[in-house]
């Protein structure tokens, strides 16, 4: 019996082996992220505990062009872009879910604010 557990064992170490692991639970390369494309806007979405929000809504709403709208993953990461014509200080980031509002959003400053635009979205379960 115990050979079966250990060759279980084994089989079991080998698949999870086998699949990728990624540091933070994601496959974001932000440091291939240059397609050509303007600054990579990202963040968290999480709930007043710190708790991530799978599937919230986040909207990138610049103050001309059209809004861009995403879905949170399962760690409450967004990310995308805008047009680079487009200055970061005229885009507003919301966020919500349903259940949820809105409570706070924070925008981090970073030492490369015009390619990687933080920001963070708190939401209060209602």
């Amino acid at each position: 019996m115990s050979a079966l557990i250990r060759t279980f064992a084994l089989v079991a170490c080998a698949a999870v082996l086998a699949v990728p692991a990624f540091a933070g639970g994601d496959d974001y390369d932000a440091m291939n992220d240059t397609e050509g494309k303007g600054p990579a806007y990202f963040g968290f979405v999480r709930d007043t505990r710190g708790s991530p929000v799978s599937d919230a809504q986040v909207i990138l709403r610049p103050k001309k062009g059209e809004p861009v709208t995403l879905k949170s993953n399962v760690l409450g990461l967004y990310r995308s872009h805008l047009d680079k014509a487009i200055p970061p200080e005229e885009v507003e980031i919301s966020c919500g879910k349903t259940g949820y509002r809105q409570s706070g959003v924070l925008r981090r400053p970073g030492a490369d604010k015009d390619m990687h635009i933080e920001t963070n979205c708190t939401l209060q379960r209602l």
